[in-house]
């Protein structure tokens, strides 16, 4: 069975290929891409990138399209609180946020068919963090009747989003905790042979910074990129495991496998194999800092090409979606490291 799962931004991107019919997908993400990077002010008809070319060129213009974000929020998005939240009474939603998420659910409501969401054909997962509790939850197709607030409440990232009521408990984004759900994939209660993309926003490689500029951006990639490959190795350790705990029981007399300790461990081991493909996109030498909240149409195109890309160079090597062969049961493949060209 096909699944598909997504952490904040990503819960959006999800939603939008599960609530669509497969000809439909590209022009509902396009869509909705095209709209949140509409920007008003600063350089509304592209004089200034037509004239400053270059790493340099590219970093000021960044900063000023970063600018217009905060200024103006994301068209179909988010929009900035007036007053701000430091006059909005204590307690009140107005004080806990400083942009206005509302206008999300119409882009949501207008592009997304949660019907088809909820019919089944897909599994379908987003992850949020419980404000009270701290406990990271998935909002699952499979036990949930999925709506606008559960993807709302994925992307709900503070201090800039409010948090979202989802069945009277209030979430933030998930990816204060995880940035990626390739746990709930690879792991949960269905495990099966798998052939898993991991698409991932951030790297966790990257070069020294050399200002603070730099620390900033580098620190981000590191704190949002979820630890991409270390999850997938720990995940590779404990499948080796499992295949192992197999091997021996095989080897176990009926009356140890028909103990209640026997059965917990049958429920455990496993022989499925896992194929996981990363497509991890490399920020480049012009993206600063502001890089999470820099909706501009450029940036926009940057990531879909370098997406795009990264995906069909990938597609060029078999090897990237066969099945796993050794002991393990878990291959992985990233084309910047096993695919070089």
């Amino acid at each position: 069975m096909a699944a598909l799962a997504g952490i904040s931004i990503g819960a959006i991107n999800a939603a939008l290929i599960a609530g669509n019919a497969p000809e439909a997908r590209l022009e509902k993400l396009r869509a909705f891409w095209e709209q949140i990077t509409t920007q008003l002010l600063f350089d509304p008809f592209g004089v200034a990138h037509y004239w400053l070319r270059g790493d340099t060129g590219h970093v000021f213009l960044n900063r000023l399209r970063a600018g217009a974000t905060l200024l103006e929020g994301a068209p179909g998005f988010f929009k900035p609180r007036i007053p701000p939240p430091y006059l909005a009474p204590p307690g009140t939603v107005e004080a806990t946020s400083w942009y206005d998420t509302a206008q999300l659910r119409s882009t949501l409501e207008r592009l997304v068919d949660f019907d088809r969401i909820n019919a089944g054909e897909m599994r379908f997962s987003v992850g949020a963090v419980n404000i009270r509790s701290g406990n990271f939850v998935y909002f699952d197709s499979t036990s949930h009747k999925i709506r606008p607030e559960h993807i709302m409440a994925s992307g709900a990232l503070p201090p800039g989003c409010p948090a979202v009521e989802v069945d009277g408990e209030l979430y933030w984004d998930g990816g204060l905790v995880s940035n990626t759900p390739l746990q709930w994939v690879v792991a949960g209660d269905t495990r099966q042979d798998t052939l898993t993309f991991q698409v991932d926003l951030w790297s966790a490689r990257g070069d020294l910074p050399s200002d603070l500029n730099d620390v900033t951006a580098r620190q981000k990639e590191i704190q949002y990129s979820s630890r991409t490959r270390a999850n997938t190795d720990h995940f590779k350790e404990i499948q080796c495991v499992r295949v192992a705990l197999a091997n021996v029981l095989e080897k176990m007399p009926r009356e140890i496998l028909e103990s209640d300790d026997g059965k917990l461990l049958q429920s455990v081991a496993d022989r499925n194999v896992y194929q996981i493909v990363h497509l991890i996109y490399r920020s480049k030498n012009y993206e600063i800092q502001s890089k999470d909240y820099e909706f501009s149409r450029n940036s926009m195109i940057d990531h879909w090409n370098a997406g795009y890309n990264d995906a069909i160079r990938t597609l060029r090597h078999p090897e990237a979606l066969q099945r796993p062969t050794d002991q393990t049961g878990v291959a992985t493949f990233d084309v910047a490291i096993d695919g070089r060209e």
